[in-house]
């Protein structure tokens, strides 16, 4: 075995492309690095917002309170409210002269001012301003940070602390890192097995146990070396700038109804360990299958049904202590929390022992087989039939280079990884519906202290003007209610109904119990207001009631369809920004089932990285044939004319686009349905339109749109035609590319520029009349779709039929063109 574990690293490290990894992650570190150190500043301008919210809100209260302390005077109470706000006042401004410095250490001065407010409002006369799950959410904080000397640091874009090096973990030992290593690895053992490497070590008298083991310690090696290296890379920045000690930074972690705060070392400690624990024994998998001589495909067909088995079982079950997946998936609230994660690594760490003991028993005994027939084939010889004949030798071409293979891997991930992406999301939201029932909370509380102290000017004034009536010996009549008192009680009962939401978080009903309350806060129908009603307005209505007619569960979480027009990227200040973000996360759709998931791949417009996936890897094109390997020669002195093979590249692109499309689609949609259902195939979905066509749209004049509804089945049909239609138009368009050019690879590249800078320029100048013409718009695929690009273009010429139509034509054009080209051969 000593003897294979040196021939494989001798060979290895001999490789120019295994030194490239460390290269290649060093500059995914600088350029992330440069990247948030030109971003960083969130957590500052966030501190610096709130901090001038409060001074603004103080200064307001002190004003107030002078004012009637220079009218009617005040009452012991009220004098010392307002000692209160002024030492507030001055805490407020120590904060920010630091903040303006850039200095976010803070927390002894946050603390103080923390202090005073409690103060504050346990007198007679106050008008509380601030949310109390917030103030005791940021005294933690604060004391924390005070206990190990921290000042606030950046969150979003990290820089140069322990929580950059979080963000590289994060990146560097994700579940994609480990299926790319497995891809690595597997290409490798199938190259060496093709080199007939496996019997030279048989012919050296070398024992299964020996050649396998051999194989096994070399790739635990390298991943132990990955590890080191990323762990390096990852935690120099913080080391070279002495940030070191900002591993005791903490974290919110959302746990059922309450947010608790966790340290950043916990995620150094337990991400790369659990990573490797996990890859580990994946490794071990792969060698069993290796000493079955699975194929490829078997291999990767193995390994995902044991992670999707115990990944659906952690959906169906909860946390299991016993199951893997929570190496790498799953583990924030049930570990990290507390110092489970200790037992639980220890636990993993004695599993992977034991699985190295069975997997040594199966390696060295000869007689245990858990192969079918097929898994020790070999390769046939390729035969070809009387038709066709020319698609084959593509196929086989494609097939032996295992291009097809690659590219069916890598679909998978792609798609499987967007029903992954869906399901995280879904699982998460009582976090997420915790976060925005606290946002709308303190929104409640900012707009409750505004009207109180405009009732307390109300007071103040009719006071004022009762004194002036007596010493002008009038009568003044008084009202028995201040007006500004019952919005201010609205407000109470809105922040109360809002509060008992917490408790119901976790239990089945909440989402409908959410709409419900939410909805009972809002005015009437819109069909009742006298004022303009936004398109948001109108079609959550309407669509409520289609809901209502046909029996639908709504999805979670929120009573409102946010239109794009609410959107926060069109918010026109900050304030509004604030406003549309909140409006947002109150009301952002979620779901798990399979339809769900293919509308949210189409939103995410993934179909652009597919098509242009087909492009890089499987596709191919006449100046393939030129270089490096001049097979045009062979088909020049065969009774086939170049036209043939035009037209046979051509129609096996669109073939086995669309059949690999279709199958792995199918396929991964099939396990959404396992995750989640399949879906409600009716659920109305808004549609755009910039005129009116038909006596069913609807027209909002706030935002000068129409609108209507269609059913999600409908939209995904004509999502699957405009795919088609994509597909066609690219082939064309790459097939021609490379039928003019002479390289394949200089064929891809061009064709990525043109399509990019087609979709950039056609989306940048969206509003000429011009980019009705434009093909590259309508790869916007979701967008075409529900009619938005119709808003954005400002014509309504531009949907989904006229796409079709021009995808189709200018396809159809290039291909004639193609077809038609002549270039001289080469002698």
């Amino acid at each position: 075995m000593k003897e294979i574990i040196h021939f494989l690293m001798k060979g290895w490290l001999k490789s120019k492309y295994i030194f490239l990894f460390p290269i290649a992650m060093g500059l995914l570190v600088c350029i992330l690095l440069g990247i948030n150190s030109t971003q960083s500043g969130a957590t500052k301008n966030e501190l610096q917002e709130t901090f001038d919210n409060r001074e603004e809100t103080v200064r307001l209260l002190i004003s107030s309170m002078l004012t009637k302390d220079r009218v009617i005077g005040l009452t012991p109470d009220e004098r010392e409210s307002l000692d209160i706000l002024l030492v507030k006042e001055e805490h407020i401004k120590e904060i920010l002269a630091k903040i303006n410095e850039g200095d976010l250490q803070i927390a002894q001065q946050q603390l103080a001012y923390i202090n005073e407010y409690e103060t504050y409002t346990a007198t007679t006369k106050f008008i509380p301003y601030l949310n109390q799950d917030t103030l005791k959410f940021e005294r933690l904080m604060a004391e924390h940070l005070l206990e190990y000397d921290l000042p606030y640091t950046e969150q979003i874009t990290p820089y140069k602390t322990a929580l950059f090096t979080k963000q590289l973990f994060q990146i560097f030992f994700s579940p994609i890192t480990i299926f790319m290593l497995l891809l690595v690895f597997c290409f490798k053992y199938m190259a060496d097995k093709e080199k007939w490497l496996f019997d030279f070590f048989k012919i050296n008298s070398l024992s299964n146990t020996s050649i396998y083991y051999g194989y096994l310690v070399p790739l635990l090696s390298i991943v132990f070396m990955y590890i080191l290296i990323a762990s390096i890379l990852s935690f120099l920045p913080p080391l070279l700038t002495g940030n070191v000690n900002t591993i005791f930074y903490p974290l919110e972690v959302a746990v059922g109804s309450e947010m608790i705060l966790v340290p950043v070392w916990k995620w150094l400690v337990f991400i790369p360990i659990g990573w490797g624990i996990f890859v580990s024994f994946l490794l071990l998998i792969t060698i069993c299958l290796f000493k079955q001589q699975a194929n490829l495909g078997v291999l990767f067909f193995v390994i995902s049904m044991l992670v999707f088995i115990s990944y659906m079982i952690s959906l169906k079950t909860g946390f299991q202590i016993g199951n893997p997946i929570h190496l790498i998936a799953s583990y924030e609230p049930h570990l990290l929390t507390s110092n489970r994660f200790v037992l639980y690594l220890l636990g993993m760490l004695l599993l992977l022992i034991i699985s190295s003991i069975i997997a040594y028993v199966i390696i060295r005994t000869k007689n245990i087989k858990f192969t079918v027939p097929q898994l020790n084939t070999t390769k046939k010889q390729y035969r070809s039939t009387q038709k066709f004949k020319l698609l084959q030798f593509e196929h086989l071409k494609k097939n032996r280079k295992g291009h097809i293979l690659f590219t069916i891997i890598l679909l998978f991930g792609m798609i499987g990884g967007v029903v992954i992406a869906v399901n995280e999301q879904y699982q998460t939201f009582p976090d997420k519906a915790l976060k925005a029932i606290e946002s709308y909370q303190n929104q409640i509380i900012q707009d409750q202290a505004h009207w109180k102290m405009v009732a307390e000017e109300f007071e103040l004034e009719q006071a004022l003007q009762q004194q002036m009536a007596e010493q002008a010996g009038e009568e003044m009549e008084i009202l028995d209610q201040n007006p500004f008192q019952l919005m201010i009680k609205q407000l109470e009962n809105r922040y109360d109904a809002v509060e008992s939401l917490k408790g119901e978080i976790n239990s089945p009903d909440f989402s409908e119990t959410f709409r419900k309350v939410m909805k009972s806060l809002e005015p009437g129908s819109y069909k009742d207001s006298e004022s303009t009603s936004t398109l948001t307005d109108m079609a959550s209505e309407e669509q409520q009631m289609i809901l209502e007619d046909k029996g639908i569960t709504p999805w979670p979480l929120g009573h409102k369809w946010v239109s794009n027009f609410h959107d926060p990227s069109r918010a026109v200040d900050n304030d509004h920004f604030k406003r549309l973000k909140l409006f947002q996360e109150q009301n952002t759709k979620y779901d798990n089932s399979s339809l769900f998931t293919v509308y949210k791949f189409m939103d995410w417009n993934m179909m652009l990285f597919v098509l242009l996936l087909f492009v890089l890897l499987l596709w191919t094109t006449i100046a393939e044939e030129r270089s490096p390997n001049p097979t045009i020669n062979f088909l020049a002195t065969k009774p086939i004319r170049l036209t043939s093979v035009y037209i046979t590249k051509w129609l096996y692109n669109f073939v086995i686009a669309g059949s690999l499309l279709l199958i792995s689609s199918a396929i991964v949609f099939l396990v959404a349905i396992l995750i989640g259902g399949f879906g409600e195939a009716n659920y109305p979905i808004l549609i755009y339109a910039r005129e009116r066509i038909e006596e069913h749209f609807f027209l909002s004049t706030a935002d000068n749109a129409y609108f209507y509804f269609e059913s999600l089945a409908a939209l995904l049909v004509k999502s699957g035609i405009l795919i088609i239609a994509q597909i066609y138009f690219l082939n064309s368009l790459f097939s021609f590319i490379g039928k003019v050019m002479k390289n394949h690879y200089a064929a891809i590249i061009v064709t990525f520029l043109i399509v990019i800078t087609g979709y950039m320029v056609g989306n940048y100048y969206i509003e000429l009349a011009s980019s009705f013409y434009n093909p590259f718009v309508y790869f916007d695929t979701w967008n075409v779709i529900d009619g938005w690009k119709s808003i954005e273009a400002n014509n309504g010429r531009v949907n989904f039929i006229s796409g079709t139509v021009i995808l189709f034509i200018s396809g159809s054009f290039l291909f004639v063109i193609g077809l038609l080209f002549r270039r001289r051969m080469a002698s």
